[in-house]
């Protein structure tokens, strides 16, 4: 998978094969007291929505009684540009990229969101000296 190929040379990686593996890891995170920083959830999922597993997982933060600054960031991966999904996920996420998966994209997305620096090199989320 190119996404957790990327993803891999700046940290830890988790793929859940559908919705209900992805919540049950939410879940489990949490539990564990290591809550993910991402998420990059594919919109087309075979058991569920996407938007329903990050409806999902929206409740569960607000269960918990997680303020929005402290949520996971949530990417939504999808093949579609339809502006009413991209609406719904854009009010629930950090943001979307549109399948295929373009790598500079990907990572300025991590900057942006401040989980690696600007510059950041493969193996690190600090920037090269």
């Amino acid at each position: 998978m190119i996404l957790e190929k990327i993803l891999a040379a700046y940290g830890e990686c988790h793929v859940a094969k559908n919705g209900h593996e992805a919540l049950q890891a939410f879940n489990q995170a949490f539990v564990e007291k290591r809550p993910f920083d991402l998420i990059c959830l594919d919109l087309g999922l075979p058991d569920f929505e996407g938007s329903e597993v990050l409806t999902k997982m929206r409740a569960a933060e607000d269960m918990r009684g997680i303020p929005p600054g402290q949520r996971v960031h949530v990417i939504a991966i999808t093949a579609t540009s339809d502006i009413n999904t991209v609406k719904t996920i854009t009010g629930m996420s950090d943001g979307y990229i549109l399948k295929p998966i373009n790598r500079e994209r990907l990572i300025q997305d991590l900057v942006r969101l401040g989980l690696i620096s600007p510059g950041a090199q493969p193996g690190t989320t600090a920037p090269a000296p």
